[in-house]
């Protein structure tokens, strides 16, 4: 009996690794996709009713609506306006250190600091 049970949570096991890794490969729509079967499955156990509905609307609209093509297009549009935002930072700074105002300056930066881990993480996102 003890081993039986120890099989099923070793295969339980080596599912559940399995599945990480599949997902980790995945891209675009499909990893999307993956990702919202997850949280429904979590927001399942938990008994969550709420969040249930909105992530099964949410995977209703990327199984009609979502292409490669489009995701692809949407995220660097975001990079787009990521950069330029950065830009308006970087050009916020200069006019803050000309002023020679310190602490207009420290608040600039950590605008600037704001706005390239964003940049970061739009460029990150183009790439699942």
């Amino acid at each position: 009996m003890i081993n039986k049970m120890m099989s099923v949570a070793t295969v339980s096991f080596l599912l559940a690794i399995s599945s990480t890794t599949y997902a980790g490969q995945l891209t675009g729509c499909a990893a999307k996709k993956n990702e919202l079967e997850t949280q429904i499955t979590y927001a399942k156990k938990h008994d969550n009713t709420y969040r249930i509905q909105g992530l099964e609307k949410a995977l209703k609209e990327i199984n009609e609506n979502c292409t490669d093509e489009s995701l692809k297009t949407k995220r660097m549009k975001k990079i787009t306006e990521k950069e330029q935002k950065v830009a308006e930072r970087k050009h916020d700074l200069k006019e803050a250190k000309e002023t020679g105002n310190p602490d207009k300056i420290k608040k600039k930066e950590r605008k600037l600091e704001t706005a390239v881990n964003e940049l970061s993480e739009a460029k990150n996102e183009l790439s699942r």
